[in-house]
């Protein structure tokens, strides 16, 4: 990779409140830091957004929350070859994100759509605190790109109540860069193996009571497996107006052309063979892929109604075309959607009696209307229908889909170090379907109440200590209502769950940690299974009583002032309980141990990283507990250097030992050795 920067004034000014951020963090051992209530953004010392909080500022934030959270800022994984939410988020513990090909993964938080072997359901995605999901619930991670991002926040289940996160898994809000934060010009050019080659350019800069920023990213890539070819192009711009000393405005729009040829699953034996990197299934006779264009505008405004209150809110619309030529006994899928919606919150500090409050109050509402057909896939073009060849389509589908979140949440100091967290959740969710082949239409409504109570605890400074329960209530996306195609909705439940958590986070000479430990307990899970019940055709059911819990523990280890020990472990236990079924088994999806470490070695200009991603006992992969996906331990490293102050060159080798595993696959009831259900991982591979 080649960076080449146009340096600003504007950029050593960033550079200064980066620095001053860092070492205001760093207080010494045993002193106070203030205290929430105590604290006002200084916006008139160095310009910054309203509507877009620094690093720093997020990073003070997220740290008030009494539970598992992460922050990552751009710097932390942005010099490498970063493709997905895998590369992105590798060293958060409690999130599970595997390829399974290109850009697509398995994204599950304590494990959230643990089943879904396909999209994303269970975590609210957003970008810039705006939905990125559909308003059902489902959504895709392609559109995302990490090229254009100043920073992640990981709100792990009900920590993310704030953004209307109201799954089991929480919420990943991706935040952009501002013409403040990113002042001056920046070209990214990169290769690597299998014909890789992605360039990216990214622009900011302040005029006056006016900023910009704007990012464009075109990638191209063979992929790993026949059948994986992968191009698209991604915008990612922004402007923000100050319209007054406290009111700001802030625009953005994001078009991406996304063309994605789907590799398929293959069986166990040909995933752990020479034969890994073939196609699966009828993946190339049917020419499966997933085409995208889509636009997404959007408005974010913010009011300072003085010192202790600001009040925000925004509008948005997104259009998406999707082309899923997939297996020819389902089709081509060929769809057209419209989702908009708005959202707005008023939070600050007061006074309740003599205790000091911290508080947060909106809403989220968010429609859409999906033009759902389906055709026979003739080589992946529209065929004629697969139901009736004498009509010329296999499913015509009006799909509508409604989703409205009230919240409400405050934090009561009851002295300076301990907070009482309380916060509540009203969901209104309604789906319809109405299928002009049939002529015959289907609605549901589901509605729920999510209570959250929580402490927060900072003895001294730096080192917290947090407990919460909370509910998520989950209303099913179209993927599990219309399992039958018939116009008519499968008979599903709202998944429901309970979660107790407690953790603590902080630092302590050398060593920084981030450890929660929870367990939920849950009641129709969406899990992908036959129930055995007569008359349902279904494949993604409800199941009765299951229980998650889980060790998520993150710490690092500054050994010395240039070596850095990192790591990130996770532990996952996810059971049925007296399931007719299947008893007590083990829930497929997710093995029981993850383990991330690099140990990195940090000159002024120099840097170099090898890492180890281990899993010492392969997920479960069907529900009777018969087959595993089998452990593995991959090795890879990193390497940069700045040439100058404005140019950087890395280098980045993966899986070094040319390790064959399974780095992904479907759940099933009962797998046998003809089961094709499986993406292996990837072979050695370097980018630079």
């Amino acid at each position: 990779m080649s960076i080449l920067k146009s340096s600003t004034a504007q950029g050593v000014s960033l550079a200064a409140l980066l620095f001053l951020s860092l070492s205001n963090s760093a207080t010494a051992e045993g002193e106070k830091t203030p205290k929430p209530l105590h604290v006002t953004i200084n916006q008139g010392t160095l310009m910054q957004s309203q509507t877009v909080p620094t690093v720093a500022e997020a990073e003070r934030r997220i740290n008030q929350t009494p539970g598992g959270v992460a922050l990552l800022s751009a710097e932390q994984f942005n010099q490498k070859y970063v493709q997905n939410f895998q590369d992105s988020l590798a060293y958060v513990p409690g999130v599970f994100a595997q390829k399974r090909y290109g850009e697509e993964v398995r994204l599950s938080i304590r494990g959230s759509g643990i089943s879904r072997g396909f999209h994303l359901r269970g975590i609210t995605l957003l970008q810039d605190g705006i939905p990125f999901n559909l308003a059902d619930g489902s959504g895709d991670f392609q559109e995302a790109d990490p090229l254009s991002l100043q920073h992640i926040e990981v709100y792990k289940g009900a920590n993310a109540l704030q953004y209307g996160g109201n799954g089991l898994g929480g919420a990943v809000n991706l935040v952009s860069p501002t013409g403040y934060t990113a002042p001056g010009t920046q070209l990214r050019v990169e290769a690597g193996t299998d014909n890789t080659y992605r360039t990216n350019i990214r622009t900011g800069g302040v005029m006056g009571a006016t900023d910009g920023f704007l990012s464009l990213t075109a990638t191209d890539s063979n992929g790993f497996r026949q059948h994986s070819d992968q191009s698209n192009i991604k915008l990612n711009t922004n402007v923000g107006v100050k319209l007054s000393d406290r009111l700001e405005t802030r625009f953005y729009l994001s078009s991406n052309v996304i063309e994605q040829d789907l590799p398929g699953t293959l069986t166990r034996a040909n995933a752990l063979s020479g034969n890994r990197t073939r196609a699966g299934g009828t993946s190339i006779t049917d020419d499966q892929k997933r085409d995208i264009r889509s636009v997404r505008l959007s408005n974010k405004t913010s009011y300072m109604l003085n010192n202790d209150q600001t009040i925000e809110g925004g509008v948005f619309a997104n259009y998406k075309e999707l082309f899923h030529p997939i297996a020819s006994f389902i089709g081509t899928i060929d769809q057209e959607s419209v989702d908009y919606g708005g959202f707005g919150a008023l939070k600050g500090n007061g006074q309740v009696g003599s205790f000091l409050s911290r508080y947060r109050v909106g809403f989220t509402s968010q429609a859409n209307s999906v033009d759902a057909l389906v055709f026979g896939n003739r080589r992946g073009n529209r065929g004629a229908t697969i139901a009736n060849p004498a009509v010329s389509l296999a499913s015509d589908a009006d799909q509508k889909a409604e989703t409205h979140v009230l919240y409400g949440e405050n934090s009561l100091y009851v002295t300076p170090e301990l907070a009482v967290i309380t916060g509540g959740q009203l969901t209104w969710a309604a789906r319809e379907v109405f299928d002009n082949t049939r002529n015959r239409n289907d609605e549901r409504t589901y509605r729920a109440f999510n209570p959250k109570v929580g402490l927060l605890y900072e003895p001294i400074a730096g080192r917290q200590f947090y407990t919460n329960l909370s509910k998520a209530t989950e209303a099913p996306t179209f993927s599990e209502l219309t399992q039958s195609g018939t116009g008519i909705f499968t008979p599903i439940e709202a998944q429901r769950s309970w979660t107790f958590e407690v953790g603590t986070r902080g630092s302590e000479g050398r060593v920084s940690w981030d450890l929660s430990v929870y367990r939920s307990w849950l009641r129709n899970e969406f899990l992908q299974f036959t129930p055995g019940v007569s008359g349902v055709p279904a494949s993604i059911f409800n199941a009765g009583k299951t229980m998650h819990q889980g060790i998520e523990l993150g710490f690092d280890v500054k050994l010395t002032n240039e070596i850095t020990w990192q790591n990130a472990y996770t532990f996952s236990n996810f059971k049925f309980k007296d399931d007719v079924q299947y008893d007590d088994n083990d829930i497929a999806g997710v093995p029981p141990h993850f383990y991330k470490t690099a140990l990195r070695y940090q000159q002024e200009r120099f840097y170099v990283a090898p890492n180890l991603e281990w899993v010492p006992v392969g997920a479960q992969v069907d529900y009777a507990n018969t087959t595993d996906a089998g452990g593995y331990a991959i090795l890879g490293a990193e390497a940069g250097y700045n040439l100058t102050d404005n140019v950087t060159v890395y280098v980045e080798g993966r899986n070094l030992t040319d390790e064959t595993y399974i780095s992904n696959f479907s759940t099933t009831n009962a797998a046998n050795a003809n089961s094709a259900l499986y993406y292996p991982g990837d072979g050695i591979s370097a980018f630079a």
